[in-house]
């Protein structure tokens, strides 16, 4: 194989990897706003102990990537149901509006799972979430991924990256 193509089909897929999922915004949410993040649903997955408390790791770190965006103003919200129990959008929507929010994340964590170092396992973290505004419950933005990284990574370190694509998406 000639070096041209072999160097071309490595940047194919270093690139490849670096695209990942895309955020599909159907409207931007002003810089302006205040956007509430509840904080998401823990992960069901059984016999997965780290599921427990995956949902307020997720949502801590949306908030605070979200927050940390030029222009943006982001505050974590408590779930008003149990960590694993389902929270509708339309319910979201309607207790950000009662908080005075203008728009608010509501997810759900797909995957989370944590590994000791140099076991030689990957690290794994997943969400599903929406942007919504308030007022109606209509979603704005909404993104949906399952990211890897060697076990030097950590699941929430995962989890800032997608955060960060949604931050700058919004």
């Amino acid at each position: 194989m000639n070096r041209g193509l072999l160097s071309a089909v490595a940047a194919s897929v270093i690139l490849s990897g670096c695209a990942g999922v895309p955020v599909t915004v159907r409207d931007k949410v002003p810089q302006s706003s205040d956007v509430a993040v509840v904080m998401f649903k823990d992960c069901v997955i059984q016999g997965q102990e780290d599921c427990d408390g995956s949902g307020l790791a997720a949502g801590s770190i949306f908030a605070r990537v979200i927050a940390g965006t030029p222009g943006r103003k982001a505050v974590p919200l408590d779930r008003p149901v149990p960590p694993k129990a389902p929270f509708t959008d339309a319910e979201a929507a309607s207790y950000a509006k009662e908080k005075g929010y203008a728009y608010v994340v509501n997810g759900e964590v797909q995957d989370y799972y944590r590994v000791a170092p140099f076991t030689f396992r990957s690290e794994r973290a997943g969400v599903s979430i929406r942007v919504l505004r308030a007022s109606d419950a209509s979603v704005v933005a909404f993104f949906s991924d399952r990211g890897e990284a060697n076990n030097l990574s950590t699941p929430d370190a995962i989890l800032e990256g997608m955060a960060k694509k949604v931050a700058k998406a919004m």
